[in-house]
């Protein structure tokens, strides 16, 4: 079913439908952003926005509430944009597929956008209301709030009157967080060189991972593509030389990587003992790594001989080992507590001037 008419309440997901309407993604809000003060100006309110497309909505107390303190409703406008690999969909020109699912409000192929525009629309729906009684009411939302706070950073708050704010942005009722999860953006370039070699061609993937937010979801241990592709590459060398031709996975800093892919150049004659050694492994992942409601597969596809331009390994071999499998790149130790870390290993590879660009993030479990 595409509609969302019958939920309730019912004007907070008629809000949220015409948000899912507007492509949102984490720097790509200048849009979503002038809805809302269209909003504001159809429903003649106060509003704010400044040139990084944070929006304050002002509405002033109802009769009768007119000297109770002012409340802050606190929400943020971006979504984390992911898809899965088959789906057409441009996030950033197209709005979300939405349909429900028995209990469940879903997007086809995508992220919902849940967190947090579930937020947006609860404070349209107040604000859009005249039989609900309230104080003068600030409505603060922040843009690329998914990508470091980079909204909240920037933002003159100097307008607002209230003390009390009530943040939508959170996973339970009751509890209450003083802190968030961190992040450390990490750019590194290796230069490497290309050489000539011939051999059998070997496509390696690892599909099947349940993904999730990086800061909420990363202690589940639900496996990191990037993680167990370096474990599957520096197992292959330790039985067979290689080149690699091509090499990617993750798609987003605070996205746990649920794919990754690999082209390699292998020996003829080590072809068996290699795509034996893809199977073991992929039956020990069966057993080792949960994966909800998905199953991991490790696989491979062989293909004719070639003569062709590969990396040269001799150093991209040994920081593959060092920054996907050395323990200290996965967790970090703050005052005795152990934190795991989301890598995004390898999201360039610049062929052209031989340098291969890694994008290392770590975001830190906010728990």
């Amino acid at each position: 079913m595409s509609t969302l008419e019958h939920l309730y309440p019912e004007r907070v997901f008629y809000y949220f439908k015409q948000i899912a309407a507007i492509p949102h993604g984490s720097g790509n809000t200048k849009a979503i952003s002038d809805y809302l003060v269209k909003f504001a100006k159809e429903h003649a309110l106060t509003w704010y926005q400044d040139e990084a497309n944070n929006v304050v909505l002002v509405k002033e107390a109802s009769k009768g509430y007119e000297k109770a303190p002012a409340i802050i409703i606190q929400g943020h406008m971006d979504m984390v944009c992911e898809k899965e690999k088959d789906c057409n969909l441009d996030m950033d020109k197209e709005g979300l597929r939405l349909y429900v699912d028995g209990d469940f409000l879903k997007a086809e192929g995508t992220t919902l956008g849940g967190d947090d525009g579930i937020a947006v629309a609860y404070a349209l729906a107040i604000l859009e209301s005249d039989e609900i009684s309230h104080p003068k009411l600030e409505v603060v939302i922040t843009v690329d709030e998914e990508i470091g706070m980079l909204g909240a950073a920037v933002m003159d708050l100097s307008m607002l009157t209230g003390h009390t704010m009530l943040n939508i942005d959170s996973d339970e009722e009751g509890i209450f967080l003083t802190g968030c999860a961190g992040g450390m953006a990490l750019n590194v370039s290796i230069p490497v060189t290309r050489v000539r070699q011939t051999g059998k061609k070997l496509s390696l993937i690892v599909t099947g991972l349940s993904g999730g937010h990086s800061g909420s979801e990363i202690d589940k241990e639900h496996g990191n593509a990037d993680l167990l592709m370096g474990r599957l590459l520096y197992g292959i060398f330790s039985r067979s030389p290689f080149g690699i031709l091509t090499l990617h996975g993750g798609l987003k800093d605070n996205a746990i990587p649920r794919e990754c892919e690999a082209e390699i150049l292998i020996p003829a004659e080590n072809t068996q003992i290699v795509c034996e050694y893809v199977k073991e492994l992929n039956e020990i992942l069966k057993k080792e790594v949960y994966v909800n409601r998905n199953e991991i597969n490790v696989d491979y596809l062989l293909i004719e001989l070639m003569n062709m331009d590969v990396y040269d390994n001799d150093k991209l071999i040994g920081k593959v080992k060092e920054i996907l499998l050395n323990k200290k790149y996965n967790y970090l130790k703050v005052h005795d507590i152990i934190i795991p870390i989301t890598n995004n290993f390898i999201e360039k590879m610049d062929f052209e001037n031989n340098i291969i660009y890694v994008k290392n993030m770590g975001d830190l479990n906010e728990n």
